[in-house]
């Protein structure tokens, strides 16, 4: 059974930040960064905790029955801080080439998945990179290159089902692979 729940009062605010920069001739960053700050205003909002047994750490509406207060709770999928780095180093190669490395970082803070807070679906933060080494040609008509993402190897749950269980899925995997491209 699905609910539709109505809070009297949900507050939002925060900042973003979006900056880009050529450092060199050849060497572009960009920073993206982002505070938010969220939180359910409703005294008497109450919800069922999961249905598979994980530790509900909000308190309870009376002793037993399974509905927790989330006034105070931030919203779910909604981390304090996000932050993304771009690096992107090319160099000139004869006619129409172009050697280059680029480099990816995102950032996300804790986040709660659900209406409730859990220490089961709390998601930790996380941080995840991406590398990519390669060659263009022809004005960029073609390239080849190697890549890997989430090079460090950091597994994190991303997401979860609280119906009857203790279900979560994952981030992606580290990926490692070549890639040959043509644009026409």
């Amino acid at each position: 059974t699905a609910t539709l729940l109505n809070a009297d009062k949900t507050v939002g605010q925060g900042f973003e930040l979006d900056l880009e920069a050529y450092l060199t001739d050849s060497l572009l960053v960009t920073l993206g960064s982002s505070y938010n700050d969220t939180e359910i205003d409703d005294k008497n909002l109450a919800v069922p905790g999961c249905g598979g047994g994980c530790t509900v750490t909000d308190p309870e509406t009376a002793p037993g029955s399974g509905l927790y207060r989330i006034d105070g709770n931030s919203l779910p999928q909604a981390p304090k801080w996000v932050h993304n780095l771009t690096a992107r180093w090319a160099m000139p190669v004869g006619d129409g080439g172009e050697f280059y490395v680029f480099t990816d970082w995102a950032y996300r803070s804790e986040v709660d998945f659900f209406l409730y807070d859990s220490v089961e679906f709390t998601g930790k933060s996380s941080v995840e990179g991406g590398l990519r080494i390669g060659y263009n040609w022809n004005q960029g008509d073609y390239g080849v290159a190697v890549f890997g993402r989430n090079i460090t190897d950091q597994t994190r749950i991303v997401g979860g089902i609280d119906f009857n269980n203790l279900t979560g899925f994952l981030n992606e995997p580290r990926t490692v692979g070549v890639e040959f491209s043509a644009r026409f």
